[in-house]
């Protein structure tokens, strides 16, 4: 009687379960960075935003310090910032143009700063640039 060994055969690789765990936990991982991403994303625009609404405020208000009164419409605003009176900021002005989301709005309704002065206004950043759920609104 003949006695035969039978050899094990040992592999140095992995089973398919086991790649497709680690596949799964990538995926897993990658679905979790992408989310955190995007939401610090979203709060950097939206920080930009309340920085650039803010910025114009501060400019409106020497705009009315010198001219008691703000501009009837926002190219004029957006002219004024970039003249040597409004400090020669066409970075701001070119930023807050409503083709990106931006608006001003003077009050009241109608005024020209001739029959009616312009005595107020209505600053607005639309939720669009920052995926947010309500616009950001600034009010004089």
């Amino acid at each position: 009687m003949q006695i035969t060994k039978m050899k094990k055969n040992k592999s140095a690789g992995f089973t398919l379960i086991e790649l497709l765990i680690v596949i799964i936990i990538i995926g897993i991982l990658a679905a979790i960075a992408f989310v955190a991403y995007t939401g610090s994303q979203n709060k950097a625009h939206k920080a930009d935003a309340e920085s650039t609404l803010s910025e114009v405020r501060n400019k409106l208000g020497e705009y009315n310090a010198d001219n008691s009164n703000y501009p009837v419409d926002q190219a004029g605003v957006n002219t004024w910032m970039a003249s040597a009176a409004g400090g020669n900021n066409t970075t701001l002005s070119t930023k807050f143009v409503s083709a990106n989301g931006y608006t001003y709005t003077p009050s009241p309704s109608g005024c020209d700063n001739s029959a009616t002065q312009c005595s107020g206004y209505t600053l607005k950043a639309d939720k669009s640039i920052f995926s947010g759920t309500a616009d950001i609104t600034v009010t004089n």
